[in-house]
């Protein structure tokens, strides 16, 4: 409710779009603990649905699988998909197997510069490289 509470909602607002979120991140069986006491899996949920509270069209994602269980990434990842088409994620990992299976269009970013954008096809044409690696490994270490 508190983060409700921020961005203006009234009370009873708060309250319901608090459920709303909790229920939405299957959060409300845990409603009443403090977040340090939830696992890394549940803290991220939290985090994303604290992020959502407000309905943004955008929402900024930095590493949000790092130090995940394989379980806990899994659900995390459920949930993102959930959110495909109704806002727009970009997020920041390391995990190329993610990006394959999760990313609609990839950036490769190395030392600042965006170094090529577009869907893994798009890239993997571009390149005539079959694997993301390949790819990423070709505009980070200075081939292009």
């Amino acid at each position: 409710m508190f983060i409700a509470n921020i961005y203006g909602f009234t009370k009873e607002e708060a309250h319901n779009k608090a459920v709303e979120m909790l229920e939405k991140f299957r959060l409300i069986e845990r409603k009443d603990d403090k977040a340090k006491k939830l696992s890394g899996g549940l803290k991220r949920r939290l985090s994303i649905a604290m992020a959502l509270i407000s309905n943004p069209k955008i929402v900024f994602l930095d590493e949000p699988t790092l130090g995940l269980d394989i379980k806990a990434r899994r659900e995390l990842w459920s949930t993102l998909n959930e959110l495909k088409g109704k806002v727009t994620i970009i997020l920041t990992t390391h995990y190329l197997d993610e990006v394959e299976k999760q990313a609609d269009r990839i950036a490769i970013i190395d030392k600042g510069k965006l170094k090529i954008i577009g869907t893994l096809e798009e890239l993997k044409q571009h390149t005539n490289l079959n694997s993301l690696e390949d790819i990423f490994l070709r505009y980070t270490e200075g081939d292009i």
